[in-house]
């Protein structure tokens, strides 16, 4: 079992969505969802951006960033969600079943790069002092 953790190698395996992206939209692997970023602003000026996240089954989150992913097996979108100190935090959508759980880890931004049996894999600041983290998502 991985534990949430922060390592120091700030490596990645897949492309990711920028935290300072101003659209993105994404499909899930098997084609059956989408998910798209609606920006609404800068968390600060230059800063990482924040807006709505829509799925294509109707849900919609605000306060998310960018940087968002889908599992491999199409049945979680994992999420950055601002909190009111300017901090985030993950939340997991399970898309099918139309619920959805806050992660209590907090993060200083987050670069979401895969979603893999149930561990969500990312760098957390990429710009200053970057760190590659391990999230488990698993209850």
């Amino acid at each position: 079992m991985i534990e949430n953790g922060i390592t120091d190698d700030p490596t990645g395996t897949e492309t990711p969505v920028s935290p300072w992206a101003y659209s993105a939209r994404l499909e899930s692997p098997d084609g059956k969802f989408t998910a798209a970023f609606e920006y609404e602003s800068e968390v600060c000026q230059g800063g990482p951006t924040y807006g709505r996240v829509v799925l294509s089954n109707g849900m919609a989150f605000g306060s998310c960033n960018s940087s968002f992913v889908w599992s491999r097996d199409s049945k979680y979108l994992a999420v950055p969600q601002w909190t009111r100190y300017r901090e985030q935090r993950l939340l997991v959508i399970n898309a099918e079943q139309r619920t959805f759980k806050l992660l209590p880890e907090v993060f200083q931004v987050l670069e979401l790069h895969s979603f893999t049996d149930g561990v969500v894999e990312g760098i957390d600041s990429p710009v200053h002092e970057p760190k590659r983290v391990l999230i488990n998502t698993a209850p």
